[in-house]
């Protein structure tokens, strides 16, 4: 039977076999030593930015031996760097799955990495821990390879386009413990209490497309066609009121590149998605970050966090969600472009 379980304050009967009601929070962050009361680390030049990072200190993602390594992220195994298995069944849209549990009552750990189709060399990828015990663990990580050089900018180039595919993580846990479950959950000890029982953080998943000015070094994006998924059956997650759990677009606000390829900036929802019927351009929502690779900036990578996802009001009725999300986009107007979110652009 197929169960959301206390990732978040959901109503009653939305949590389809129980669970119990206490939000999960992003675990506490300590002070670095020397610090005062009130003050705020600065990430380092071109490091990733704390907000995206969170609890993961490094994400190392070998897409041709299918590995992925996730350091920093507690509970997910014993050794401060994880090996993370290789979960093909979760696959999203060319991102690839990997998951961790070190045993039934340990907390579950799923991770999606991915890189660029071409000789960009970037790649990113993002790890969350479901429940229990009201909080969660995880974050993002990128990194590029080998050089990177802006397009020339002239009258005919410099303004380029980038398209592709999104998935993300949420602090909402899913749970079946049903005879045809596709969960990657480990068997609990029968009469286990509900408390104890660990969860699957959910998918979200969507498409991006991504603006570049070189001339201005400005970068921008939206992030569409959004929906959240229950990752013990893949289907489209169902709302409170019986809806599938489609989620409002939202934007990457324009932020300058800086001279290394890198670029941070905020998230909005989009004003125009029809789940938005109050003004909300300005309302920030979250943060976004990446970074350019290759020749002439042929790909892209970057890492999503959004502090709500499901509108202004909560019109789902959820409260309290989170998102980690990652995006690895090739430049249109190569053999590699993604050719259905390419048509119509001049790269």
């Amino acid at each position: 039977m197929n169960r959301i379980v206390a990732s978040l304050v959901l109503p009653a009967f939305l949590l389809a076999c129980g669970g119990g009601s206490n939000p999960f929070e992003p675990a506490p962050e300590p002070p670095a030593e020397g610090e005062g009361e009130g003050e705020e680390e600065t990430p380092e030049e071109g490091g990733i930015p704390d907000a995206l990072a969170n609890n993961v200190t490094k994400l190392v993602f070998d897409p041709v031996a299918q590995t992925l390594t996730v350091e920093g992220v507690n509970f997910d195994e014993v050794p401060f760097t994880a090996t993370y298995t290789r979960s093909a069944a979760f696959d999203r849209n060319g991102y690839q799955a990997f998951t961790a549990q070190n045993d039934p009552l340990d907390r579950h750990n799923t991770a999606f990495g991915k890189q660029t189709n071409n000789e960009a060399n970037v790649r990113a990828g993002v790890a969350l821990s479901g429940g229990p015990r009201n909080r969660f663990f995880g974050g993002g990580y990128y990194d590029r390879d080998g050089a990177y050089t802006p397009p020339e900018v002239a009258p005919d180039s410099g303004l380029v386009s980038y398209s592709g595919s999104y998935v993300g993580l949420v602090n909402i846990g899913f749970r079946d413990d049903g005879p045809t479950s596709q969960d990657d959950l480990l068997d609990v000890p029968p009469g286990t209490a509900g408390e104890l029982l660990p969860s699957q953080a959910g998918i979200t998943e969507g498409k991006v497309f991504v603006n570049a000015d070189f001339a201005d070094a400005s970068v921008e994006g939206n992030i569409y066609d959004r929906r959240l998924v229950d990752p013990t059956n893949g289907q489209t997650a169902i709302a409170p009121d019986g809806r599938p759990l489609l989620l409002p677009s939202v934007v990457m606000v324009s932020t300058p590149i800086s001279d290394d390829g890198t670029f941070e900036g905020q998230m909005e929802y989009d004003q125009r998605h029809p789940l938005i019927t109050t003004p909300v351009i300005g309302t920030k929502i979250g943060d976004f970050g990446g970074i350019f690779g290759g020749t002439d900036a042929s790909g892209v990578a970057g890492i999503v966090k959004l502090d709500e996802f499901d509108g202004p009001n909560n019109p789902y009725g959820l409260e309290s969600e989170i998102e980690y999300g990652v995006f690895v986009l090739d430049q249109c107007g190569q053999p590699v472009e993604d050719t259905v979110g390419c048509a119509g652009t001049n790269p």
